[in-house]
């Protein structure tokens, strides 16, 4: 019984150990090459949706039909883009995460920018249907036409941009996948042994 319960214990704390060990230089360099990859693309898409604003808001005074559609949904949308980049630069980044917090990050980052990478091509898809429905409506067929031609815009540009940040982080996460292969955690015949490679 002894034994048994010693053995419990000390798996607990090798299993306690495992995920805090990468408290290192190394960990906390990856985690701040990652935060500074989302910060420059979130600069990128905020300046993107600033200058659309800018010109949008132009020319949706300046323009009447169709194209005065397009800079409508254009303003909203890239309003809508300012919002996501200001929300998203608040938060201070952490550098200092163990290493189970730093995989989920990983992860996580990965699967934010590829699940809206898939969103980018449904709002895509959104404006070839309006396009499409404005041939046959034509009450509003300026509106329709606008707005699929901003969605097609916009959505092109965010597919472009949001496949470019999952390669930039996948590319990135391989150097913590590397880190990962200097620990092995192995149970052997009296316990639970961790082994890390320096």
């Amino acid at each position: 019984m002894k034994k048994i319960l010693l053995t419990c214990i000390l798996s607990g704390f090798c299993i306690n150990l495992f995920a805090q060990i990468p408290n290192s230089a190394e960990l906390f360099d990856f985690n701040k090459s990652r935060n500074k990859k989302t910060t420059k693309g979130l600069y990128v898409l905020g300046a993107w949706a600033l200058a659309n604003i800018g010109t949008s808001a132009y020319y949706y005074s300046n323009t009447e039909g169709v194209d005065q559609s397009f800079h409508q949904m254009n303003l909203m949308w890239n309003g809508a883009n300012t919002f996501i980049v200001v929300a998203s630069l608040l938060p201070k980044q952490r550098n200092d995460l163990n290493l189970t917090k730093t995989l989920n990050w990983q992860s996580n980052t990965e699967a934010v920018y590829i699940a809206s990478a898939a969103l980018d091509l449904v709002y895509s898809t959104a404006g070839f249907v309006l396009t499409e429905k404005a041939k046959n409506d034509f009450a509003q067929h300026d509106k329709y036409q606008g707005w699929g031609n901003s969605l097609i815009y916009n959505g092109g540009f965010l597919f472009l941009f949001d496949t470019s940040m999952f390669i930039v982080h996948k590319r990135n996460g391989k150097k913590l996948y590397k880190m990962m292969d200097k620990i092995n955690l192995s149970a052997g015949g009296n316990g639970i042994k961790l082994v890390l490679h320096i």
